[in-house]
């Protein structure tokens, strides 16, 4: 699980893969293979979360990085671009970095 918080100093990433209600499953599936074979493997890998839209015109994933440097080395390894090519022609990709500046859980007593 991901622990957010503004102190951590970790790249945070929040990219939107944008696609057609019948594709969702396959981008879904291709970016937990990415997660799952690649980037776990990589210097540098914090944490990666997935997420589908309900409506399923979208992906988001949250990555946490030790540095934007990682992430770019993991993304110029052979192992991702073998599995990014299946995303040809399915999506639309809004890759942001983020710095998080403000995270809460619920009060124990609330």
């Amino acid at each position: 699980m991901p622990t957010i918080d503004p102190d951590s100093g970790y790249a945070t990433f929040i990219n939107s893969f944008h696609c057609e209600p019948d594709d969702q499953d396959d981008v879904v599936r291709i970016n937990v293979e990415i997660v799952d074979n690649v980037a776990v493997h990589a210097p540098g890998f914090i944490s990666a979360t997935v997420h589908r839209s309900t409506d399923g015109t979208s992906v988001v994933n949250y990555l946490q990085w030790e540095t934007p440097e990682d992430l770019a080395a993991m993304q110029g390894s052979d192992a991702f671009r073998s599995i990014a090519r299946q995303f040809a022609g399915l999506i639309e990709f809004e890759p942001h970095r983020c710095d998080v500046v403000h995270a809460r859980v619920a009060d124990a007593n609330s």
